[in-house]
């Protein structure tokens, strides 16, 4: 018997923890398991390739909103070169609609819904009694040998499952959470890449049912206890690996147990690990400030998710939001500049019409966060902003990442606005580099971020600079290009802007770059 788990992650340097998670839970049989990753941006041939080449019993799939389509297709092709291949979807992306997935997808056999490490195992035992092979299985389950009676249950017998019987569609009754407590630490059984960033979990729920997000579904924390975190993160500085990404949705949740984990990191700080961590910035306490005060640069990064700094619109998505005390928080933090930080906005929320976006955007701006994302609200099957999706009018795609396309208070035309914003924006702040134009566009030439990052977009746009990759330098030459229009009105203005310009220049690039753009000029290369 042959076991594939695998996924397409969204880049090369991202990995998949859940599967990590199944082949430790199924660990007492890993001789017939097998992990392979690939990532979406490699070509279907070669995933379809590699993918058929160890000749799979059972392929399982690890399913997200970036790889969905793609492992649908790849599901579809790979069932009709070996149709015995029985084909099995989990992860959040399917777990909501397992039902609509094998109605209308003939190629999957079965969906595992939920948090799997205790039905993974189960569904393994029924599939090696269903192929013969159970001789095999309690060979190496010695202490829990299937029984005749589990054998007549079947797949009727694994909590979660969905899958197909005699024309039909059967949905098993959900399976209850595990105990987070008494899950392995799965990287002890694994090899840990350090060309990688590595995932990890403290602790699993989130204390807050915000209606846009898939944890608002599953209410109520459940965390490892300290010291456990402790020996697993000691693993990591061991295995030398360089960053740690914390999937907590709120790690910050519990004030105190948040401030024994970043002492003790600080403590076995190894002058190389970064770690990164989703906090909400409204729990962050004194005493936790001031310890971080003290952190090595470059040891904690940090996500805010503000999403929105309307009141109105956080109430409307069950969201607990106090901006003025985030933005002290922001700022504190901010000042030390040991930490990274990175906020967050969602487009597309009740009540944020383009003059309630704007003002959102300038306010958070305001903090100068080191990254500040501009997302667009994603109607995931199963939340409760999709389940009612009719309140505010909302239209989406209608397939994965099922972005908004209108509501109420935004038209087609409003949200592609922003995304011309948000492209610039991401170019120009996020990847760094342009700190003093930016600054004196924003503060001094307009005073007001969100319209000068508007009217620059609208300048790139319109000059068609979007339809190919622009290297760097050809992004100041771009921006001087627009500097230029202020020549005739404000004179004055336009040779601040050159100047600093070309101090933003001097500061980002090496010497002999500097040299290489100074002898070919500004003119786009």
């Amino acid at each position: 018997m042959k076991i594939l788990l695998t996924t397409l992650n969204a880049k090369y340097i991202h990995s998949n923890l859940a599967l990590k998670y199944l082949y430790t839970a199924a660990s007492e049989v890993k001789d017939c398991l097998r992990i392979q990753e690939f990532s979406i941006n490699q070509d279907d041939d070669l995933i379809y390739t590699e993918l058929l080449r160890w000749e799979s019993d059972v392929l399982c799939f690890s399913c997200y909103i970036w790889n969905i389509e793609r492992i649908l297709y790849l599901a579809e092709t790979i069932k009709k070169a070996r149709p015995k291949t029985l084909i099995l979807l989990g992860g959040p992306e399917v777990s909501f609609r397992g039902e609509e997935i094998l109605a209308q997808n003939p190629s999957i056999d079965l969906v595992l819904c939920g948090e799997a490490e205790e039905t993974f195992p189960k569904l393994l035992r029924v599939i090696f009694a269903e192929a013969g092979e159970e001789h095999l299985f309690t060979e190496t389950f010695s202490s829990n040998t299937i029984t005749d009676f589990e054998k007549a249950l079947g797949y009727y017998g694994v909590d979660g499952l969905v899958f197909r019987n005699e024309g039909s569609i059967v949905k098993n009754t959900a399976a209850e959470q595990p105990d987070f407590c008494k899950i392995p630490f799965p990287y002890q059984q694994l090899p840990c890449e350090t060309d990688k960033i590595v995932y990890y979990e403290s602790s699993r729920g989130c204390p807050y049912g915000c209606t846009y997000c898939l944890s608002s579904l599953d209410r109520g924390v459940r965390a490892l206890p300290v010291e456990r975190v402790k020996q697993d993160v000691r693993y990591f500085l061991y295995k030398g690996i360089r960053q740690v990404k914390f999937l907590d949705r709120t790690f910050n949740y519990d004030a105190e147990r948040a401030y024994e984990i970043f002492r003790y990191l600080m403590e076995i700080d190894n002058k190389t690990v970064n770690f990164h961590f989703e906090i909400c910035g409204e729990l962050m306490d004194e005493r936790s400030l001031e310890l971080l005060e003290k952190a090595r640069p470059g040891l904690f990064q940090f996500e805010i998710g503000v999403q929105s700094t309307n009141p109105e619109t956080l109430e409307a998505i069950k969201r607990k939001g106090n901006f003025d005390k985030l933005s002290s928080v922001v700022r504190r933090i901010r000042e030390k500049r040991n930490i990274h930080l990175h906020l967050d906005l969602i487009a597309g929320l009740p009540f944020e019409d383009v003059e309630v976006f704007h003002r959102s955007f300038n306010q958070v701006y305001s903090l100068r966060p080191d990254a500040l994302q501009l997302g667009f609200l994603k109607l995931l099957p199963g939340t409760p902003i999709a389940q009612n999706a009719g309140e505010h009018g909302y239209v989406c795609r209608s397939r994965a990442p099922y972005e908004l396309i209108s509501n109420r208070y935004l038209q087609a035309k409003d949200l592609l606005r922003l995304k011309m914003i948000e492209k610039v924006f991401d170019l120009y702040y996020n990847r760094g580099g342009f700190e003093k134009t930016l600054e004196a566009f924003t503060e001094e030439i307009f005073g007001d971020a969100f319209s000068f990052y508007e009217e620059f977009a609208d300048f790139y746009y319109k000059n068609g600079f979007q339809d190919r990759s622009q290297s760097k330098e050809n992004q100041y030459r771009i921006l001087r290009q627009y500097s230029s229009s202020f020549e005739k009105e404000n004179p004055e203005a336009a040779e601040t802007l050159y100047a600093f310009l070309e101090q933003d220049l001097k500061e980002t690039m090496n010497p002999d770059a500097v040299k290489k753009f100074v002898k070919q000029g500004w003119a786009l290369a």
